[in-house]
């Protein structure tokens, strides 16, 4: 088996032809918050626009609500994936200098409208870059196989409902979550089915009943679609077999790079489109991700990096119904 990208230089030995060491290069890599929230508020900027425009064909076409809400549905669960995604960056304490501050707004901002706290998220998520590709990875998407059955159970909402009830499995066998972290975002949870709720109810009393089935298509059926589908994307193997049961036999680890074009940018939002180096160096943040690419292609890790170049729908293709 060939060395993982990981594993192939140490980063305390590596340096580019100019002579720089890493260590030297990352010293300049300082997150750039006000792009982390530039972006973010373009997410929310592209949900709205979305949303308006299916009030505005409710409106004057409401015949079309057969086109409009599935349509509406999957751009506005999709653009909710995007700003998600961001939760990732506020994990690695990488939206705001402070780090109180940074869990403060990745609650607010973030968290509170997928009900997610993002000290339990943070527990979780390490443990996924300690135990990537074994049978205790705790986000394990990719474990199971890319076929109709992960599609359809995605988008009739039955993945949802597993993925709960898998989630207390996942809770007592990670270490670090307190009690008061488990609590915190429980409440959490609560507070995002209100927000959800209330939403709701507003869009139906004011009459734009097709804009409440599109919010909420979107937020129980495509955003949790697109986060599996992506996470899948990113770590399950070409050598990984639909009759092997990854819970209890290791898969490896898998980590790509998906370039920078529109679909690898926004499926791919937050540095997820170059998931390889955040997993080579989860300190980076997402922001400065473009400038460690061009870092390594000037190093001797230049081909092997290159080896892990795809793209999200090349990725599909290889991996459905294998």
């Amino acid at each position: 088996m060939e060395p993982l990208f990981s594993e192939l230089v140490k980063k305390s030995h590596l340096t580019d032809s100019k002579g720089q060491s890493y260590k030297q290069f990352k010293a300049s890599l300082k997150p750039k918050y006000a792009q982390v929230w530039f972006e973010i508020f373009i997410g929310y900027g592209l949900q709205i626009a979305t949303l308006a425009g299916v009030a505005y064909m409710q409106q004057h076409y409401p015949s079309w609500f057969w086109l409009t809400i599935p349509l509406g549905a999957v751009l506005t669960g999709y653009w909710f994936a995007f700003i998600h995604l961001y939760i990732h960056e506020a994990s690695h304490y990488n939206i705001a200098p402070d780090k109180k501050m940074n869990d403060l707004l990745a609650d607010i901002f973030i968290g509170l409208i997928a009900g997610l706290h993002i000290k339990f998220y943070r527990v979780i998520h390490f443990d996924h870059h300690r135990y990537l590709g074994t049978t205790r990875d705790t986000e394990n998407t990719y474990f199971e196989p890319l076929n109709w059955r992960f599609i359809i159970e995605s988008l009739t909402g039955i993945r949802v409902f597993r993925v709960v009830a898998e989630r207390n499995k996942v809770v007592q066998a990670v270490e670090g979550l307190n009690p008061e972290i488990i609590r915190t975002n429980k409440r959490m949870t609560i507070a995002g089915a209100l927000l959800n709720l209330s939403i709701l109810t507003a869009l139906v009393a004011a009459g734009y009943w097709q804009v409440a089935i599109t919010w909420a298509a979107a937020i129980g059926v495509m955003f949790p679609f697109f986060l599996s589908l992506r996470q899948l994307l990113e770590h399950r193997s070409e050598y990984a077999k639909a009759n092997v049961d990854y819970t209890k036999e290791n898969q490896g680890e898998t980590n790509r790079m998906f370039g920078v074009g529109p679909i690898a940018s926004t499926l791919g939002s937050a540095g997820f489109n170059r998931h390889l180096l955040h997993h080579w160096d989860p300190s980076v943040s997402c922001t400065r991700l473009g400038d460690l690419e061009e870092y390594l292609r000037d190093t001797e890790l230049a081909q092997d990096m290159a080896k892990t170049n795809t793209n999200y729908f090349s990725t599909f293709m290889r991996l459905f119904n294998k």
